[in-house]
């Protein structure tokens, strides 16, 4: 088949073509957390890490615009970043899936993070994946990952004046066991990082294989969820006994 830049096929974004003006523009994700789908997602990623207690040193892979590691900052936390992509200065300049943590960085952060970012890489790559973010970390890891699913939520909101209110969020997903994601040879080799390599919830991706697999490497699941946009899945880990 030939590899038509102009166009794009299957599961692919964009178009190749329209990648290379994205680059070129450093607009890569730009305005993304203005939408509905992520302004959730942000917040999630925000509160929790907020409400940790003793969490005072972040390390975030793949922060994109660098939203939520400018709020938290803001917030008085130390918040690292850690991406290939340079627009918006992240602390370490390089590309997790090469990447191997120093001795330095042993144990230095009290939370690593990243959200929406280990799919982009294949799955045999995730245990190893959560084993650096886990050597980098004293306490807790913290990440999100596609969710293909469907369901509804029921949301009950009692309220009695701006910041008194009661909220339950009732949730039933399942997953879409859809066949996984499908792109060009060469989109792939060319934007590895633009290509979901797997999603939870698709054929040979359940929810139970990624928990238990997240458990093998000595991580403790204490708190998981989907966020408002359900394709959007928050897992939060503690270290275990056997911490790296």
């Amino acid at each position: 088949m030939t590899y038509d830049r102009s166009i794009k096929l299957f599961d692919e974004a964009h178009a190749p073509e329209k990648i290379d003006k994205i680059l070129a523009s450093q607009s890569i994700n730009k305005g993304k957390f203005l939408t509905l789908a992520h302004a959730h997602s942000y917040l999630c990623q925000m509160q929790v890490i907020h409400n940790l207690r003793g969490v005072k040193r972040v390390l975030e892979v793949g922060p994109g615009e660098a939203y939520c590691a400018n709020n938290l900052r803001n917030l008085g936390l130390c918040y690292d970043t850690l991406d290939f992509e340079t627009t918006h200065s992240p602390t370490y300049v390089a590309d997790f899936a090469t990447y191997e943590p120093s001795f330095e960085h042993s144990q230095l952060y009290d939370l690593t993070c990243a959200f929406q970012v280990l799919e982009h890489m294949p799955y045999d790559m995730f245990k190893k994946n959560l084993l650096k973010l886990k050597a980098m970390s004293n306490k807790y890891v913290f990440i999100s990952l596609p969710y293909s699913c469907r369901g509804f939520s029921v949301n009950l909101n009692i309220q009695n004046g701006q910041n008194n209110r009661w909220l339950r969020k009732f949730d039933f997903y399942l997953g879409t066991n859809l066949p996984n994601r499908r792109y060009r040879t060469e989109y792939m080799e060319e934007f590895p990082w633009a290509v979901h390599y797997w999603e939870i919830g698709r054929k040979g991706f359940k929810l139970k294989k990624v928990l238990n697999d997240i458990e093998s490497v000595g991580l403790t699941v204490i708190k998981r969820f989907h966020s408002q946009n359900p394709y959007h899945y928050f897992i939060l880990c503690e270290l275990g006994e056997n911490m790296a």
